[in-house]
This record gives structure tokens, C-alpha cells and sequence, in this order.
């Protein structure tokens, strides 16, 4: 939740602002417009329509649906699949993998359906890489998350334009070292602002403080809660029995110590879940 707190705050004041700015009753049009969409999604409605206008989805072909067809029939095997689960193709995404989103949504890349056409992945592994993503979403880890999306648009928008900006200024050798340096400047306009007395110029240099604080904390909390997303789901793969299946796919993406770590983690999960040999009976009188 905390790495969603300041996308909420940022998104909300922007929003109020921007209402608070056009005349008469048209701002409070302009708010609740806003508004209504992600409290609709928050009660469970118009997920198909915000899955396809957000992340640019679409329903499964029957073509491409018949490629994934061995792939589907172990996803339902585990509950995990069509109808409990709505199967998108998400265009555009070039890595193998597979996202939740909102209560019964599991977009599906084109990448992972090319390989699976082309015979480079095992429907096993594919029936892995889309387990994880569809038990986030069974369990309810992935509840408010296309209200969330719908709302941090603004969020989003100005971070992105923060990131090409600095992305641009980062060249510059000077622009750099403020970067690296960017506490101090927080610093200096904390005092700035309270040395000044004024109410204004005390609320501006916290409002700087703070934004360069959050600089440093929002990619921590973002970390931390990509790793506990990551954690969750590779528990819910491990209840399915496809823990190995989903082993054999991270080695093949990848060979790094992270990813051995991880490996060893579903390899206990799996051991774990194993159902425990009966004991031996001794035939000695």
C-alpha cells in the first residue's frame, strides 16, 4: 500500500486542483467524473472495459485461444483458468510473462503466445508463468488495482515526464551530481523556508523536503511490494504442483544469483506441499 500512497496523493491533488480551477459547478463535474469511474471499479464493475482501455488488451482469438488450449486445460485443472479466470492477450509486450489485474483479469503477452506456437515453450511452463499471475488474482492481492491504475493517470503522467526530463538533464555532468546530491537541496529549502517565517514559504520548502524524501522512499516501497507480489504468487504456483515447471522457466531466462534464489525458494515451497512418505514398518519380531 505505501507504494501506491504517494501515486494516490499526487493523482488526487492534481485532479482537486484542476476541478478547483474551472468555474462554477463544472469542477465538481469534472472531479466526480473523474471519481466515479475507479469507485466503480472498487465495487467489482467494468473490469472488462478498464482491462482493455488501460493496458490496451483484447480477448483471446479462437486461434490464438487453440494455441493455448493445452495451457488452458492445466490452468483449469487448478482452477486457475477460464471462466474462474478471464484470459487477455496484451499486445506489444516483448518478455515472456503474464499480469493480474483486478478481481478475475490475467493479461497474457503476445510474446508468451508466440513462443508457445512455436513450440519453445512447454505448456507446462506456460501454464507457470500464467499461475502466478491468476493466483495474485485469485487470492485478492490484485483487488483495487485497475481502480488504482485508473486513478494515478496524472501520477503517472507527471513521473514520466519527471523521468524523460531527468533522462535528458542526466548527461549533463552538473545535473548529475544535483541529482546524487538532491538531499542537500531538500535540506536547504526546509531552512530556506523556515528561516523566511512566512506560512507560504514554510509550506513550500516542506512540500520540497518532502518530494525529495519520497525520491528516496517510493522506489524502496515499489521494491518491497514488487518482492512481496512476487512472493505471493510464487506461493500460489506452489500449491498448484507447478512450482518445478516454473523453476524450469526463470533458469531459462536467466542465470543469476537472484534468480537461483528464487528457484531454491519454490524448490522448498514444492518439497513442502510434497505429501509425506508413510512410515516404514519394521518386519523384525
Amino acid at each position: 500500500m505505501l507504494a501506491q500512497t504517494p501515486g494516490i496523493a499526487v493523482s488526487t491533488v492534481v485532479t482537486a486542483a484542476l476541478a478547483a480551477s474551472l468555474p462554477g459547478p463544472l469542477g465538481w463535474l469534472v472531479f466526480l467524473s473523474a471519481l466515479s469511474p475507479a469507485v466503480v471499479l472498487l465495487a467489482g464493475a467494468g473490469e472488462p472495459a478498464a482491462v482493455r482501455g488501460l493496458f490496451g488488451a483484447r480477448a483471446l482469438t479462437p486461434a490464438e485461444a487453440a494455441a493455448l488450449a493445452k495451457t488452458t486445460v492445466q490452468l483449469c485443472q487448478r482452477d486457475l483458468g477460464p471462466p474462474s479466470v478471464r484470459l487477455y492477450l496484451w499486445p506489444g509486450v516483448r518478455t515472456v510473462s503474464a499480469a493480474g489485474a483486478g478481481r478475475r483479469s490475467v493479461l497474457v503477452s503476445a510474446e508468451l503466445l508466440s513462443q508457445v506456437r512455436l513450440s519453445r515453450l512447454p505448456p507446462d511452463q506456460a501454464a507457470a508463468v500464467i499461475a502466478h499471475a491468476a493466483g495474485l488474482v485469485r487470492v485478492g492481492a490484485l483487488r483495487s488495482d485497475l481502480a488504482v491504475q485508473l486513478w494515478t493517470i496524472p501520477w503517472r503522467f507527471l513521473r514520466g515526464l519527471a523521468r524523460a526530463v531527468g533522462a535528458a538533464g542526466g548527461r549533463l555532468p552538473l545535473m548529475a551530481l544535483m541529482w546524487r546530491a538532491r538531499f542537500v537541496l531538500g535540506l536547504i529549502a526546509l531552512g530556506q523556508g523556515v528561516t523566511a517565517g512566512q506560512p507560504e514559504a514554510v509550506v513550500a520548502g516542506a512540500l520540497s523536503a518532502a518530494v525529495v524524501g519520497l525520491s528516496y522512499l517510493v522506489p524502496r516501497w515499489e521494491k518491497a511490494s514488487a518482492a512481496g507480489l512476487q512472493a505471493m504468487g510464487d506461493e500460489q504456483v506452489a500449491r498448484t504442483r507447478l512450482a518445478p515447471s516454473l523453476a524450469d522457466f526463470l533458469l531459462r531466462q536467466s542465470r543469476s544469483a537472484a534468480t537461483f534464489e528464487r528457484v531454491h525458494a519454490l524448490e522448498l515451497a514444492h518439497a513442502s506441499l510434497q505429501p509425506s512418505s508413510p512410515p516404514v514398518r519394521s518386519t523384525r519380531r
